[in-house]
């Protein structure tokens, strides 16, 4: 009796298992966990009329497409590389970074493969998922600068927008070159799927109301093997966004709008939480997705500026909270000194000076 009863109960297990695969894989919302995101729009900016054309090659042999903007001030406070959104172009940078090549900094933007004037790849699609290729391309970008002649041996800045950004943070974690770092609409892959799988099962969970109190262990596991069978499919691995935030110890300033309705701000602020305690992140009221820009330009500008001037161009110390960090001593030396996890100086408020022309 107690064998037919495990059968009989193994039946019905079973049968309840395919019920709910059923409804799930019905469920439009489900079928966007497998990598599918609406179609990001980038807004197109006209080409600069001035900067320096160059061609520089990546890691992995691709050559990319870049323009080296110099500052507009008499003096240089630093280098920001702008890493462009998905379906964008180089020229993004001259909406974001305009008031920061007047405050003194020099600008060096690029295509990213398959976008713009950069090498097409064969067989690869660029999804809203950062890449190993998107890496590559953030690594070359690091390259070429530190290799130029008027390279800053401290190092340099990195700012990018939604998948460019997340790139850029990806490559700030392993690189000590990269001193600090400013991301507009990260997309932190395994936030976003939680947060997407949390929802698909509330639909066919409804009933039962069992999404709400499933722990995130639960749907870690088949999220990464999801996140296998994306890189798979669009034959280029995904990188490991949270492993990434937690190696990061250059000061970040992370931008999200808080009606963004690709990234959940749970995520970013799930994100956040992994990262180390001199991140900042602020939240747009009333923003979309990359959006921040439009919705409050004075803000962000001034924002971007401060975070800029205040790590580019003041003495820094190491973050106790990492104390694995190399400490910086102060001086303007190597970029390893100056890319070690570091916290900003406390500098008082006040208004920013535009670097004299």
């Amino acid at each position: 009796m107690v064998g037919l009863f495990l059968v009989l109960l193994g039946v019905v297990g079973l049968t309840f298992l395919l019920h709910l695969a059923a409804q799930f894989f019905r469920k439009p919302v489900a079928s966007r966990l497998f990598g599918e995101m609406p179609w990001l729009p980038a807004e197109w900016s006209g080409p600069a009329a001035e900067g320096e054309n160059v061609r520089f090659s990546t890691p992995d042999g691709v050559r990319l497409q870049g323009t080296y903007l110099k500052t507009m001030g008499a003096r240089r406070r630093g280098v920001i590389a702008f890493c462009h959104e998905l379906n964008g172009d180089r020229w993004s940078a001259l909406r974001y970074t305009a008031d920061l090549r007047r405050r003194g900094f020099d600008i060096f933007t690029f295509d990213f493969r398959n976008h713009g004037g950069s090498d097409r790849v064969a067989g690869y699609e660029p999804m809203p998922w950062v890449t190993i290729n998107e890496l590559y391309d953030v690594r070359g970008a690091i390259d070429y600068l530190c290799s130029r002649g008027d390279a800053d041996t401290a190092g340099i800045g990195l700012m990018g927008i939604s998948r460019g950004g997340t790139a850029a943070l990806c490559a700030a974690a392993e690189d000590l070159r990269v001193r600090v770092l400013a991301v507009d609409g990260a997309v932190p892959t395994e936030q976003v799927q939680l947060c997407r799988a949390r929802g698909a099962l509330a639909h066919v969970l409804r009933p039962l109301r069992l999404s709400a109190i499933l722990p995130d262990a639960m749907l870690r596991t088949p999220g990464a093997w999801l996140m296998r069978f994306i890189g798979w499919r669009g034959h280029c691995p995904l990188l490991d966004v949270d492993e990434a935030a937690r190696r990061v110890r250059q000061p970040v300033l992370l931008i999200h709008g808080r009606h963004d309705a690709h990234v959940p701000l749970e995520a970013v602020v799930s994100l956040r939480s992994l990262m180390p305690r001199q991140t900042r992140l602020w939240v747009v009221p009333h923003a979309c997705h990359t959006r921040a820009i439009t919705t409050a330009p004075e803000e962000y500008r001034r924002r971007l500026a401060r975070f800029f001037c205040r790590t580019l161009g003041v003495a820094i110390h190491v973050d106790a909270a990492h104390p694995e960090t190399p400490r910086a001593n102060g001086s303007r030396g190597n970029g390893a000194a100056h890319g070690a996890a570091v916290a900003v100086s406390a500098i008082a408020e006040k208004p920013l000076p535009v670097a004299a022309r």
